[in-house]
C-alpha cells in the first residue's frame, strides 16, 4: 500500500509539471484545462516488478470561455528535456522528505549526467486515426501477461516473452509457485483504481459534457471524412496498371494468350500457393543463383598513367589516351 500511495505522489508531480508545460505553450488562454488519462503499471516484460507510468495526454488544452475550443500546443525536444528535469527534481525531493534519502544523497543524483529519469513522448496519435489511438489505450491497459504466451513444458511452466529481453532471452522456465510468487505481486490493490482521469476528462469537470457532445458529433464527422478518403485511395491504387502499362508499354491486365481483360480476385502470399501456380503455368519456381564474387584489383593512379613533370599524362598524337591496366601507354 505505502509503494501504491508513493506512486500516487509522484504521479500527481508529472501531470502537474506536463499541464504547467501546456499552459505555458498557449499563456493568453483564459481558465485552461488539459486531458490526459493516466495508468500506474508494476510489471516488466519478463514479469519483473517494474513500478512506472503510462499517460494519454491531448497535445494542447482545453478552454470554455465562448463554448468548448482546443488549442494545440508544440512541444520541442527541449520543452520535454526540461519537463523532465522539473519531474526529477520535484520527485526526488519528494524522497527526500518522505525519508528514503538524504539532502546530501539527493544533491549528489541532481549532478549525474544520467538522472534516471525517462520521459518518452514521441508516440503521437492524429485525432483521426481512432484504430491507432485504441491500439495505444490498449497498450497503456494491458494485463501483466498474457495467457497465449503460457505452456506447460513437463512439470515446468514456459513463459515466452513479448519482445525479447537486454540480454536477447526469448523465454525462461519457472516453478509453478515461483510464478505464482511473481505474478502476486501485480495483483491491484483493493478499492483503488487502475487508471485516473485529469483535467477536463474527469468525471468531476463541469466541461465535460460539453467534451463528450463534441466528441460524438466529431466520430460522426469523421467518419464521413474517412469514407470519402478511403474512396479516393481505392481510386487511386486501381491506376497502377495505367502506371505500368504507361513505363513498360505493356498492359498487366490483359491476357497474353488470348488479349482479354483480367480481373483481380485475389492476392496471394503463401510460398507453397506461389510455388504451385507458377509450375502449372511452366514458369521457374528457383531463383537463380548470382554469379560468384570475384577479387578487383586494385589498381594506383600511377600505374595506370606514366608520369609527368606536370602530373599530367602526355596526349596521344591522335589526341586520345588508351592505356592498358599494368602495360604501357598503347
Amino acid at each position: 500500500m505505502e509503494t501504491h500511495t508513493l506512486l500516487q505522489a509522484v504521479l500527481k508531480i508529472v501531470v502537474d509539471e506536463i499541464r504547467t508545460r501546456l499552459i505555458a505553450c498557449s499563456p493568453a488562454v483564459i481558465h485552461p484545462q488539459i486531458g490526459a488519462i493516466s495508468f500506474i503499471q508494476y510489471f516488466g516484460n519478463t514479469l519483473n516488478y517494474h513500478p512506472h507510468l503510462h499517460l494519454v495526454v491531448a497535445d494542447g488544452i482545453f478552454s470554455g470561455e465562448t463554448g468548448l475550443q482546443f488549442d494545440e500546443a508544440i512541444l520541442t525536444p527541449d520543452d520535454i528535456a526540461d519537463t523532465q528535469d522539473c519531474i526529477q527534481n520535484r520527485v526526488l525531493r519528494l524522497l527526500c522528505r518522505r525519508g528514503f534519502f538524504s539532502k546530501e544523497e539527493v544533491e549528489k543524483m541532481l549532478s549525474y549526467d544520467q538522472s534516471g529519469f525517462s520521459l518518452d513522448a514521441k508516440v503521437r496519435i492524429e485525432s483521426w486515426d481512432k484504430d491507432g489511438l485504441e491500439r495505444l489505450i490498449r497498450y497503456c491497459a494491458r494485463p501483466p501477461f498474457a495467457s497465449e504466451n503460457l505452456r506447460w513444458n513437463g512439470r515446468m511452466l514456459s513463459y515466452r516473452f513479448p519482445k525479447p529481453s537486454r540480454t536477447g532471452q526469448l523465454s525462461m522456465q519457472l516453478e509453478p509457485l515461483d510464478f505464482l510468487e511473481r505474478i502476486s505481486r501485480f495483483i491491484p490493490y483493493p478499492r483503488r483504481h487502475r487508471r485516473h482521469y485529469h483535467g477536463i476528462f474527469a468525471s468531476s469537470s463541469p466541461m465535460r459534457k460539453q467534451l463528450v457532445a463534441c466528441a460524438q458529433k466529431r466520430v460522426e464527422t469523421a467518419h464521413q471524412e474517412v469514407q470519402e478518403a478511403v474512396e479516393k485511395v481505392e481510386k487511386v491504387s486501381r491506376s497502377w496498371a495505367k502506371l505500368i502499362a504507361r513505363i513498360y508499354e505493356i498492359d498487366p491486365l490483359t491476357c497474353t494468350g488470348c488479349g482479354k481483360k483480367i480481373k483481380i480476385t485475389a492476392f496471394v502470399t503463401n510460398a507453397a500457393q506461389i510455388h504451385r501456380i507458377l509450375r502449372g503455368i511452366g514458369w521457374p519456381v528457383v531463383v537463380p543463383e548470382f554469379d560468384p564474387p570475384y577479387d578487383l584489383v586494385e589498381w594506383d593512379v600511377c600505374d595506370l598513367v606514366p608520369d609527368t613533370h606536370d602530373g599530367f599524362p602526355k596526349p596521344l598524337a591522335t589526341g586520345s589516351l588508351r592505356y592498358r591496366a599494368g602495360s604501357t601507354p598503347l
